[in-house]
């Protein structure tokens, strides 16, 4: 556990970029650091592992005061990841991922099977092993960033702004690689990011910071989206909160239809303004309706049982028909959520 106990930072020339900020970062979760710029996120997350240190008030890791650790050996013992990765250009990317177990003393052999486990564990062909950082994507990049922090297998891992440098399509992906590899670790992270929707979908908990360093609430992201402590928290999460709360309602109350969906050589007739044909395996290909029979258009899906009520309006509004297809694990349709059952479900969210 991380224990920030009334922890102020205070610079020579009178800035306070924090202020009495106290809160715990449980062990095994993610808390998340989120606000507008000049809130001290970042400076928040440095002084846990001492590249600033703090001017007043203490932070504990485990019931052991940081500022009582020295910084170089603190350091090796927190994993950390920063924007664009900060890789060592001239290095080969196998001993970029074993830089701390170099530091800590692992012969050679033992660093670079390390690093090897680790760069297939976060997704990466090994083949890229033996090029430098210049020769991988943005996201390759952060996901050897990612790999190099846990190289040592340290409890805490601290991440900054870490996806903010790629594109919407790869920042996605490695949100959902973080997941999967915190399901498998448990590491006590701390991660910074401006972005509210990265905060609410990552987050155990997210600690929403107001400018000058004070928290402003620290909350559970569906208690965040559902109940905002004032008027700044509010604003901060923006107007659309209540579709970002629909992120954590099941879509186990959605009525399905199982009679809308027909095979590829359906030729009708039908009362129903959209059928959605699909293949022998039951998967969509797309809709059709009685104007166009002939053309099949774009169909949007999610998995039953496993995805939110937001996914399934997702998928309804990627369609022209309205409905959303729900599919299982495999991708076969087992039914359709219409316009008026996703109506229903939003009533029930909305009184909820």
């Amino acid at each position: 556990m991380i224990t920030f106990d009334s922890v102020t930072k205070r610079y020579a020339d009178g800035t306070v970029a924090v202020d009495g900020l106290s809160l715990e970062a449980p062990t095994g979760e993610i808390t998340v650091f989120v606000g507008p710029s000049g809130c001290g996120k970042t400076t928040s997350l440095r002084m846990i592992n001492r590249m600033i240190d703090a001017t007043e008030g203490k932070i504990l890791l485990d019931g052991t005061p940081v500022q009582g650790i020295d910084p170089p050996t603190l350091r090796r013992s927190i994993g950390y990841v920063i924007q664009q990765a900060g890789l060592f250009p001239h290095r080969k990317i196998v001993d970029n991922v074993a830089t701390v177990p170099y530091l800590l003393g692992w012969d050679k052999k033992k660093a670079r099977a390390r690093a090897m486990e680790l760069l297939e564990r976060v997704g990466l062909d090994l083949k890229l092993a033996e090029r430098y950082p210049f020769q991988l994507s943005g996201g390759q990049q952060q996901r050897v960033g990612v790999a190099r922090a846990l190289a040592a297998d340290p409890p805490v891992l601290l991440m900054d702004e870490p996806f903010s440098a790629v594109d919407p399509i790869v920042r996605t992906s490695l949100q959902e690689e973080l997941l999967r590899l915190q399901a498998e670790l448990n590491k006590t992270i701390v991660f910074v990011t401006h972005d509210i929707d990265e905060a609410i979908k990552l987050g155990d908990q997210v600690a929403v910071l107001r400018v000058g360093g004070r928290l402003a609430q620290l909350a559970a992201p569906k208690t965040l989206l559902s109940q905002p402590a004032d008027e700044f928290v509010r604003e901060f999460l923006g107007h659309d909160r209540g579709i970002r709360r629909l992120s954590f309602i099941s879509d186990g109350g959605l009525r399905l239809r199982t009679d809308l969906a027909v095979p590829e050589d359906f030729t009708g007739p039908s009362d129903e303004p959209w059928l959605l044909v699909v293949d022998g395996a039951r998967k969509p290909l797309g809709w059709i309706s009685p104007d166009r029979p002939s053309e099949r258009l774009p169909y949007g899906t999610y998995v039953k049982g496993r995805d939110s009520l937001r996914t399934a309006l997702d998928a309804a509004l990627l369609s022209p028909s309205g409905c959303a297809a729900a599919v299982d694990e495999s991708g076969a349709v087992v039914g359709v959520a219409t316009r008026e059952a996703l109506d229903e479900a939003l009533a029930v969210a909305a009184d909820g």
